[in-house]
């Protein structure tokens, strides 16, 4: 019988993985539901945590001539995996060598794997503004990057000098911001890896960035569900409305799907209680984009990933 998360040279017998020197970095039916928001989804075949970027390009080259299937899991708080699991390979970039930020003067370097939330805190305590209303979004900077994240006063793209990338086939590439296309709720940084991105920003004064993402942080934090309930975000927010305030109109603020629910404050918040499965949490979200197209003609798009 496997474990899950058991990692000895037994297990990889008669896989690509046999013999890559690799093993170390690599575990077999990790569950990954409790690495997501909403708790809820099977394992993946494998889970790997690579320690360098050697490790990552190495990874990544091997599972392409394999034909295996590659996901990067980030901060977990735009996806779901359903309870089949993955049957691939997950690849998680905690490593400190994916999270360093560094500054120099106007321009902040960031790896992926930092949280969003730490980037901010960096540039605000440097002095540096622009980030600053983007507080209060989850997740790491690779996907913020990814999903272009934003509020009403910009997008985190429009700060991108350049990006390192890595294709599916572990190619190193590397883009300036002229290259680059950010557009509500997307990108072109459609890589597999972001390994790290440079950012400029204007100098402010640190009192001043600092209660502005106070008050900030303030408003976005009373529209939260309590942090300690299983909790995503199911839509991007339209050009010309909110998600929260189109599914208020359509009648289903507070409506549930077995142990699923959207927020009775905030509807774009899917709250999942115990027992809650995909299938419910696809089921409303599926009700929830017929009801707002019938009623506005408004298509909502998903922010949520779905595994």
């Amino acid at each position: 019988m496997e474990i899950p998360g058991e990692a000895d040279s037994n297990i990889f017998e008669g896989s690509v993985f046999a013999g890559s020197g690799l093993e170390h970095i690599i575990r077999v039916n990790e569950p990954l539901g409790p690495m997501t928001w909403l708790k809820i989804g099977g394992p993946a075949r494998y889970f790997a945590e690579p320690t360098t970027e050697l490790e990552l390009v190495q990874l990544l080259k091997l599972c392409y001539q394999s034909k295996l299937p590659v996901r990067l899991l980030g901060g977990g708080s735009n996806l779901m995996v359903r309870e089949a699991g993955f049957d691939g390979v997950v690849v998680s970039l905690s490593s400190p060598l994916f999270s360093s930020i560094s500054i120099e003067k106007n321009r902040i370097r960031c790896g992926c794997g930092a949280k969003l939330s730490h980037l901010i805190t960096h540039a605000v305590g440097a002095g540096l503004g622009g980030l600053e209303h983007l507080v209060g979004i989850p997740g790491t900077v690779g996907g913020a990057l990814h999903a272009n994240a934003s509020t009403l006063n910009g997008d985190i793209g429009q700060h991108v000098l350049g990006a390192k990338l890595l294709s599916t086939s572990g190619e190193l590439i590397e883009r300036s911001g002229a290259k680059l296309h950010f557009a509500t709720g997307t990108s072109s940084l459609d890589e597999l890896v972001i390994l790290d991105c440079e950012f400029q920003l204007e100098p402010a004064d640190i009192k001043t960035l600092t209660s502005r993402m106070q008050t900030l942080w303030i408003v976005k934090r009373a529209n939260q569900p309590n942090p300690s309930m299983a909790c995503a975000i199911p839509f991007i927010d339209p050009i010309t409305s909110s998600a929260a305030a189109l599914i208020e109109q359509a009648g289903l603020k507070g409506a549930s799907e077995g142990a699923v629910q959207l927020s009775a404050h905030y509807p774009n918040y899917l709250i999942a209680g115990t027992g809650a499965t995909s299938e419910q949490v696809i089921a409303l979200i599926e009700r929830a984009t017929m009801a707002v197209y019938k009623l506005t003609g408004v298509q909502l798009q998903l922010h949520l990933r779905i595994w």
